[in-house]
């Protein structure tokens, strides 16, 4: 789908996008409770997805490094449980769940091939 047929979805029409630059948008959504999403399109076409967990001690803003490895072991075991053990390589592109230590944020992260 692209970005301007998921924008007239139901789910798209209550997104936030956000004009990064040039042709590249971010849609935030919640697709679910206690699931936040990104998405990165260039121009209309989704170039990463990037999915968020939620944990207990995101409703105290306790955002420490060790709340990010406990968001991260969840969603290892999550990734683990629906398509078992890592690397998660396909055709289409790949799925990693990463730390960003600088950023202190544990994401999974699908990025489509070109």
């Amino acid at each position: 789908m692209d970005r301007s047929s998921f924008l007239a979805t139901d789910l798209g029409r209550s997104a936030e996008v956000e004009h990064v630059n040039e042709d590249w948008r971010r849609v935030n959504i919640r697709p679910e409770a206690g699931i936040a999403t990104t998405l990165l399109f260039d121009g209309d076409r989704l170039h990463q997805v990037w999915v968020l967990m939620a944990m207990p001690t995101d409703e105290t803003d306790e955002w420490t490094m060790e709340n990010e490895l406990k968001r991260k072991a969840a969603h290892d075991a999550w990734l683990r449980a629906e398509l078992g053990n890592p690397p998660y390589e396909y055709a289409w592109g790949k799925i990693v769940s990463e730390l960003d230590a600088k950023g202190c944020i544990s994401e999974m992260i699908i990025t489509y091939a070109a």
